[in-house]
């Protein structure tokens, strides 16, 4: 005994339906995307700005994110964002201290390094405020908080031997660190263009 199988004659109905039900349903879906999308985005404030700021810094020298954040004034060295401009702007010097060799004497080295961890610093910079400024709805004061912290690491790394920077309760432990850090960075520089010049 043969026994066919016809499908039910509702199912081409149901097929017909259901692709219809789809090509209606997909341009809601499409349009609802953002919006559930969005739905888990936090609206964002300085110190989570300048959590990015970091995280984007430390990813472009390759530093783990699990890595502690230096002691900052009152922040605990427990990986806590930073809460100013000024305490992001300090964190970033120590990064940057950090990542330089201790030994200065060779010098095409040490500058090697210096120009490897400024530019890359400089890069994870601009990503992240231009991650920052993408962000949904962001204010424009959260957007200056980083802008500022950036112009304040760049100011804390200039050549002015009085740095007004320097003499802020913040700063006050990096300050010998700082005018080390310039030393060496003058010395490197003549050592690389004055063959006359010995130390």
């Amino acid at each position: 005994m043969e026994i066919s199988k016809v499908p039910p004659a509702d199912v081409p109905t149901a097929r017909a339906g259901t692709a219809t039900t789809a090509e209606q349903g997909l341009p809601a879906a499409v349009n609802l995307a953002p919006v559930a999308d969005r739905a888990d985005i936090r609206p964002l404030d300085v110190a989570a700005a300048l959590q990015i700021l970091l995280a984007e810094v430390r990813t472009g020298i390759d530093l783990p994110a699990t890595d502690d954040l230096p002691a900052i004034g009152d922040l605990p060295a427990d990986g806590a964002a930073p809460q100013s401009p000024i305490q992001a702007a300090r964190a970033l010097v120590e990064i940057l201290l950090k990542e330089l060799p201790e030994d200065a004497g060779d010098a095409p080295a040490w500058t090697a390094a210096l120009d490897r961890v400024e530019t890359a610093m400089q890069s994870g910079i601009e990503r992240a405020i231009g991650l920052v400024t993408l962000w949904p709805e962001v204010p424009a004061a959260v957007v200056d908080a980083v802008k500022e912290a950036r112009t304040l690491f760049l100011f804390a790394l200039g050549d002015d031997r009085q740095n007004p920077l320097w003499l802020r309760p913040e700063w006050l432990g990096l300050g010998p660190r700082l005018l080390r850090f310039r030393r060496r960075r003058r010395r490197a520089r003549r050592r690389l263009t004055d063959p006359d010049w010995r130390p």
